[in-house]
């Protein structure tokens, strides 16, 4: 029986492809630690240790990182050399995949080739470099020459085609058998909503939200709320003159967004556009480099200080930390007709940060909204503590760096 490694949804937590991205990495995180640490003995002096000791503490640690990283990409290349891939497939979610696995090296995994569906000849386009061995009426005969260790489903239909005695005997013989649809989402943390088909949503466990944990949800939030406009009152004050002496205008923006069951809500943000910003356009969504966003706006959008109202949203209730960022009720009206499923997302309380957000920067289009709304899907999945506190962490990460702001 072969050993199959289990595989984590990388988004956005991508591994590290070159050892000089892992050198670059390391030096920007012990970097962050030693500027944390500096603040620290700063404010309280008492806490230092004696002299050169934290020093050569961060030095070593970072060589010992350093260390383990090269042993273990060793480790892989001559120990693991991964899993070789049998798509079962040749349409627009085979291709796909393909070109996944094939831009993911570091996961060593490798598509070695493509089997058409019965009638279905070798694709056209986007799998260049990957070989077409047959169609899925020779799949036995492909498989015992091939020797795969995965074999996974990506046809377009899949009633009454796949020949099912001889993935079960494969199955028996230790090659894992999965749905193209299920190792798409655990490669990307998103779940292609064209790939869904209503059947799929009827008996799944995704709508299926219990009370306890929704109760356990709202209070956590409101506390945690409550704790935050404690914590953050002084900064938001600083930021509320800030913004006055910046420009003329109210302090907050007060927005109509769609929240829990389609339930329409008055969004609280500091304002970081032009208090005419809309007059002339209407609703659009924003840009890079967005004119219409203030010399104070463009510091706080970048540091996501402009989101910190929204603690009064979740303390009445209307949002949560964690969930989809809810969207105004123009938008919701266009993208519900553009894309499949999309009211799904309404389900739960939107949130302040959410999977989405994490993953993917602003959409200012629909086919970008489409791309975060995948992610919103995963997470309605996938829905966990362990989830919660990693948005949570790349929402920090996030904020102190600065990336992905508009």
């Amino acid at each position: 029986m072969r050993l199959h490694r289990t595989i984590q949804p990388c988004s956005p937590f991508r591994s590290l492809s070159s050892p000089l991205q892992i050198l670059l990495r390391l030096l920007k995180t012990f970097g962050m630690a030693s500027l944390i640490l500096a603040f620290v003995y700063l404010l309280i002096p008492g806490t230092r240790f004696g002299s050169g000791i934290v020093e050569t503490s961060v030095i070593g640690v970072a060589l010992l990182v350093l260390l383990w990283r090269v042993a273990l990409e060793w480790f892989n290349r001559v120990y693991a050399p991964g899993d070789r891939i049998l798509i079962v497939g040749t349409g627009s979610h085979a291709q796909a995949l393909a070109r996944e696995v094939d831009g993911r090296p570091d996961l060593h995994m490798s598509v070695i080739g493509l089997v058409g569906e019965n009638g279905v000849g070798p694709p056209q386009t986007g799998t260049s470099g990957i070989s077409y061995l047959g169609r899925l009426e020779a799949l036995s005969q492909i498989a015992d020459e091939a020797k795969p260790d995965r074999i996974v489903i990506a046809v377009e239909e899949r009633r009454n085609h796949l020949p099912m005695d001889t993935l079960l005997r494969l199955r028996l013989g230790g090659t894992r058998v999965e749905y193209g649809s299920s190792l798409y989402e655990k490669l990307t943390g998103r779940i292609p909503v064209d790939a869904v088909r209503p059947s799929g949503l009827v008996f799944s466990e995704v709508f299926q939200t219990s009370v306890r944990p929704i109760r356990y949800r709202r209070a956590i939030g409101a506390a945690g709320a409550l704790l935050g406009l404690i914590m953050f009152g002084p900064l938001m004050a600083l930021i509320a003159i800030a913004i006055k002496l910046d420009s003329p205008g109210p302090v907050f923006y007060r927005q109509a967004r769609v929240g829990l069951d389609g339930t329409v809500f008055e969004m609280l943000k500091f304002r970081s556009m032009r208090a005419d910003a809309e007059r002339a356009t209407g609703p659009i969504w924003a840009g890079k480099r967005d004119s219409r966003i203030t010399r104070v706006g463009a510091v706080l959008r970048k540091l996501r200080l402009d989101e910190l109202p929204q603690l009064i949203n979740i303390l009445r209730g209307e949002m949560n930390f964690i969930g989809p960022r809810p969207e105004r009720p123009h938008f919701v009206e266009t993208l519900r007709h553009q894309i499949p499923y999309y009211d799904a997302r309404h389900v739960i309380r939107p949130g302040l940060t959410g999977w989405a957000q994490v993953s993917y920067s602003y959409g200012s289009t629909w086919e970008e909204n489409k791309e975060k709304f995948e992610y919103d899907m995963f997470y309605l999945k996938n829905m966990s503590l362990s989830l919660d506190l990693m948005i949570l962490f790349q929402t920090a990460k996030i904020a102190v760096l600065g990336r992905g702001a508009r």
